[in-house]
Formats: C-alpha cells, structure tokens, sequence
C-alpha cells in the first residue's frame, strides 16, 4: 500500500513532494492543507507523515521527525514575514495567519526579545488589508507572505531577524508522523527531498506559471531562501526555538523528539 502524505499547499513544499508523482514506483498519495490543520491529521491517523509545522515537535515529544528533510531558513526566508503600521517596537496588537502555528511564535517571541514587545493577539485569515485594519501588525506565511505589498509598512522577515537574533538555521517544518512514519518511508522521504533538489530547475518553472510568478524569482526561493536539509545545526535551532516557546510560556516544557531514518541523514555540515 501506497504511503498517504499530508503537505502544505506552497511552494517552499514543492521539491519534497515532486518525486512521488515521477514515476510508478514512486508514488504516494499526497493530500493539502495548511500547516496549521496537518499536525491534527497525523493525530487522527489520516496520513502516514505530514510536513507540518515544527511547533507541533515542541508541542508534543511523542512525535516521530524523518532524518534529513525539512523546510528550513539560514537568512532571510522571504516567505515568512511581519508587516506593521507602526515601528515594531510599538506593535500592542498582532494578527496572526490562520494557516501558521511555527510562524505566529516566532513573531511574538522576536518582538519580545528583540523589540520588548509583548502584544496581544488575534488569529485572522490571511488578508494583509483586513488584518491591519483591526491590529497594529499581521504576520504572513507562504505564498502570500512571499507576494505581499509591503509598500508603505514596516516589514520585517523573520527568518533573517531569526539568524541574526540566534546565529542559527530556522526549522519551519519537519515530516512528523507516528507508527505510519517508519524507517523505510523516511528512506523514501529522503529519496524524494535528493530527488526535489537535482530536479529544481523544472519544478520552479511548472510552480512559477501555477502561482503567477517570475520563474527567477521561483528558482532563487528554492534555491537560495530555502534549505531543505536537517542537519545538527538545524536541530540546535529547532531546539533554541523549542527553549524560547518554554521560556515564553507557549508549552510547560520540551523534549526532543525521536529520529527515524539513517543517522548519517543529519550527519550534514553545520
């Protein structure tokens, strides 16, 4: 039986999923949703392994992560960003995007640390104009956070205020699963994310004519902006975010959870 596959809808996802449609014997199913509804879905037993967001790994320890594959950031992510009405460290309310759980406390957590801000906060959905209508800030993820018209805001990218908060990569999102998330899918997983980079040129131009975009501006997100490996040093930032989510109040505690697939997978430079 085929594994079923929860992804998100955007295009930093594109390269991890486009093996499975290659071929034959490469085959899953895979299903979309936003990263905020994945995390439930593997919960429920509805998919074998989700890219979801990496709060759901601080949020619960019981979760498996696949070795060697994620959606992460070393700089500016560009898909990921805040935009205000007024200087950040005058932001009082923040209206968070629907679809994010990893990306609406990063925002709080660097407004905090880095602008002595705490804010009070509202979930909308992701439309830049309504959300700053009623909160002085909005956080956007994915594509809209990526096409966004930040033209007369203060805009801040969260994952460059991230790396130069921390030194560190930023985790976005993981494959997260349970007992469906087995060594041989992750070996799969891995497979496909090997497959995604060597084939990136043609999944940005066929996602570029999808979304309405440049295919340059496609083929340098995915090549520059984004980083799909999991390696220690990506783990380490996963775990000092998992540390500021405590220290913030976000979850009582954090343990890390397991591993599945071959060690050598996060064996990676750091």
């Amino acid at each position: 039986m085929k594994p079923r596959l929860g992804c998100v809808p955007f295009l930093n996802a594109k390269p991890l999923i486009a093996w499975f449609s290659a071929g034959d014997e490469a085959e899953a199913e895979v299903v979309f949703e936003d990263p905020s509804l994945l995390g439930p879905m593997v919960d429920r037993g509805e998919v074998d392994a989700a890219i979801a967001s990496s709060f759901f790994a601080v949020q619960d320890p019981t979760l498996k992560i696949a070795a060697g594959v994620s959606i992460s950031s070393t700089g500016p992510v560009r898909s990921v960003r805040l935009f205000s009405r007024v200087p950040f460290a005058e932001i009082k309310t923040l209206a968070l995007d629907s679809a994010s759980m990893t990306s609406n406390h990063l925002a709080q957590i660097i407004l905090a640390e880095q602008f002595g801000t705490r804010t009070s906060c509202e979930t909308r959905q992701a439309n830049l104009t309504d959300m700053l209508n009623d909160c002085d800030a909005a956080v956007l993820i994915g594509d809209a956070g990526m096409q966004a018209d930040g033209s007369g805001l203060h805009v801040l990218d969260l994952g460059e205020a991230w790396k130069l908060m921390t030194g560190e990569p930023f985790v976005w999102a993981f494959w997260v699963g349970r007992n469906g998330l087995t060594d041989q899918l992750a070996a799969k997983l891995l497979r496909a994310k090997e497959f995604g980079k060597q084939e990136v040129s043609s999944i940005a131009e066929s996602a570029a004519a999808e979304i309405g975009i440049a295919y340059a501006t496609a083929l340098e997100y995915l090549t520059t902006a984004i980083d799909f490996d999991l390696t220690t040093a990506h783990l380490s930032g996963f775990k000092r975010y998992a540390q500021y989510c405590q220290a913030m109040g976000f979850v009582q505690s954090f343990t890390m959870p397991k591993l599945v697939g071959e060690a050598s997978a996060t064996a990676g430079a750091s």
